[in-house]
């Protein structure tokens, strides 16, 4: 009996510990579920999914608040205070031809190259005023957007282009006082040179001649007889670019009919109702001209039309237009900005041109008469009701000094005209109107702001601050 208790106890014994394992084994495996269990998990867990859900979002605000903004260029010191009226902070703008600079004469820089390479947008004034821009432009391999902003605006011709016009008629008219050369109109009948006077029989008031043009460019038929006329391409009739009645400039010449003609055969058509007979000379534009009459100084062949259109306040309106236009297009998230500028720039340019016109309308009208530098107000004039007496160097300061028999014409003008003062410009060497004065007898009244605004500070800094010191300038002057 007692050798078996001992081995119960044993027994009691080793399922007394295997129980305790097992209940440390079963615990172990409960207690897992309750870290989490699926009822109370919601009560602690609701902030997480929300909290997480802001985290996703918020990147798609970061591009519109570093956005960054155009790089604008714009190629003189004028225009890119109309950029930076309508465009406030919104840009990064870039002047190619800063303050007291001549965009005509200006050379490029490696520094405008390689802004002008980086540029979104390129605003320039057009009309040939920027001769070296489409050369840079290239040259920098820019694919910036190109806004002329002349382009809604009509341009007056061009002072050269006036004269070469005049000159062109009386060479013209010379030629109506030649031995005429008999042409009967038809079939082979031919008008082949130009500075001839022609005598041209019709039949039944109507009748073709043939034309060859050896080279492209504007030729102009001067006509005896203001009768129906055109010249045909083939069987297509050319619309003329220009159309002028002659009257008493020359009394032989009733009209003048002037036509873009490429190289090639043209027909010069009569009729119907043309008359018997009708006298006509045709010249190639230029060639009335001696070789150093065709270009200046340095070799430079300029533009039909007058660039300095800014100087009329409603084309500087249409500027601003343009300008706002083609930045809305390009940035339409500062749309709103861009039109409320403009629209009030555009308040302070109406009021410029009415403030103008106020300050000039006591000055009578014999004594608005202006002589400068180069023809830069040919627009104010305009606008205005100046007159032009004549300037020294033309439409563009690019030319060389005029010959001693230009100026000669000049002062004659000047003393014709009996103005009391003529101006300089800021762009420009004060000595040669400053002699021009001497020798004309007249004052030279303080310099304009004409092709450049002035310094910070100046009188002319802004365009706004220009405008309304050349003509206090200028009224003040002419009513001495």
């Amino acid at each position: 009996m007692h050798q078996r208790l001992p081995g119960r106890r044993a027994a009691l014994l080793l399922l007394t510990v295997l129980g305790l394992l097992l209940a440390a084994c079963g615990s172990g495996a409960a207690t897992q579920p309750t870290a989490a269990p699926p009822a109370a998990e919601p009560a602690t867990a609701p902030a997480t999914p929300p909290a997480a859900a802001p985290a996703a979002v918020q990147p798609t605000t970061v591009p519109i608040t570093d956005a960054q903004p155009l790089k604008v260029v714009a190629t003189f010191s004028i225009l890119g205070d109309f950029v930076q009226q309508v465009a406030g902070d919104r840009v990064a703008l870039t002047i190619l031809v800063g303050p007291g600079s001549d965009a005509h004469t200006y050379e490029p820089t490696p520094r405008d190259s390689a802004a002008l390479a980086q540029a979104d947008i390129l605003f320039e004034n057009g009309l040939e005023f920027e001769g070296w821009i489409d050369q840079l432009y290239a040259a920098s391999g820019s694919k910036a957007q190109r806004v002329v902003v002349s382009e809604g605006i009509t341009p007056l011709p061009a002072a050269e282009m006036a004269h070469e016009d005049d000159h062109a008629l009386e060479h013209a008219c010379e030629h109506f006082a030649d031995p005429p050369v008999a042409v009967t109109a038809g079939s082979g009948a031919a008008i082949p040179d130009d500075h001839t006077l022609y005598q041209i029989a019709l039949s039944g008031g109507a009748g073709d001649v043939a034309m060859t043009q050896a080279e492209e460019g504007e030729v102009t038929f001067y006509l005896s007889a203001d009768v129906p006329f055109a010249v045909l391409a083939g069987a297509t009739p050319l619309t003329p670019e220009k159309t002028k009645k002659v009257g008493d400039a020359c009394a032989a010449i009733a009209i003048a009919y002037t036509y873009d003609l490429a190289p090639g055969d043209y027909t010069a058509r009569f009729g119907p109702g043309a008359g018997e007979q009708v006298a006509l000379v045709w010249e190639l534009a230029g060639e009335h001209m001696h070789g150093d009459e065709k270009k200046d100084a340095h070799g430079h062949s300029h533009g039909e039309y007058d660039p300095h259109v800014w100087q009329d306040p409603n084309n500087a309106m249409l500027m601003v237009e343009a300008i706002r236009n083609a930045l809305v297009a390009a940035d339409p998230n500062n749309a709103a900005t861009y039109e409320a500028n403009a629209a009030s720039y555009l308040a302070e340019l109406k009021e410029l041109d009415a403030s103008i016109q106020q300050d000039v309308k006591g000055l009578p009208e014999e004594r608005r008469r202006l002589v400068t530098n180069h023809d830069t107000l040919g627009y104010f004039a305009h606008r205005y009701g100046f007159t032009v007496v004549g300037t020294a160097l033309g439409t563009t300061t690019e030319r060389a000094d005029p010959a001693a028999g230009e100026i000669a014409r000049l002062v004659e003008d000047i003393r014709a005209a009996g103005v009391p003062a003529i101006f300089v410009e800021n762009v420009s060497n004060p000595a040669l109107m400053d002699n021009i004065a001497r020798e004309a007898g007249v004052k030279l009244a303080p310099p304009l702001y004409t092709d450049a605004l002035g310094d910070p500070g100046s009188e002319g800094e802004t365009y706004l601050k220009m405008m309304r010191y050349n003509v206090r300038t200028i009224v003040e002057a002419l009513a001495a």
